[in-house]
């Protein structure tokens, strides 16, 4: 996750949803689901948002939201085959909970960023309310302990 590519964010040949291809539009994420998971990063302490505007043709501008400089969470659409777009997740994952999402299958796949990442195909179908813990597991990966303290309520 994280830096400039050229490449859509980890997509992986052996494990991706099928998204590769080249089409004439570039991949765009939609707005409400850019607003949904801004609106989720951004309400937990210290992220900061880093935008990488550089797009390819299969690859659209990338959020990353990030606790001190590096980044839990990833949005960007990539382009697939058919010239359709989809939007996904790229978020951190403990080996355990990765592995099991991996072997769910569809919406789960392994991106290829990193073994200790888990992708995430956002449809009409996301369940918003386990994205919301993903990406708030995600952030206590990296965040400092006393930041993640104040995600529990006990601890106030």
């Amino acid at each position: 996750m994280g830096g400039h590519r050229d490449k859509p964010a980890g997509m992986s040949n052996r494990r991706d949803p099928g998204i590769r291809g080249s089409v004439s539009a570039p991949a765009v994420v939609p707005e409400h689901i850019v607003e949904r998971i801004r609106t989720l990063c951004l309400a937990l302490p210290e992220v900061r948002l880093r935008v990488d505007y550089s797009r390819t043709g299969a690859r659209s501008t990338a959020w990353s939201f990030d606790i001190r400089r590096r980044s839990f969470c990833l949005l960007v659409a990539v382009a697939r085959p058919t010239g359709k777009t989809m939007p996904l997740l790229v978020l951190r994952a403990d080996p355990d909970e990765r592995e099991a999402l991996i072997s769910m299958g569809h919406p789960f796949f392994a991106p290829r960023a990193g073994r200790d990442r888990i992708g995430v195909l956002l449809t009409d179908h996301t369940d918003w309310e386990e994205i919301r813990e993903l990406v708030t597991d995600s952030y206590r990966i990296l965040a400092p302990k006393k930041l993640t303290a104040l995600l529990d309520p006990l601890a106030h």
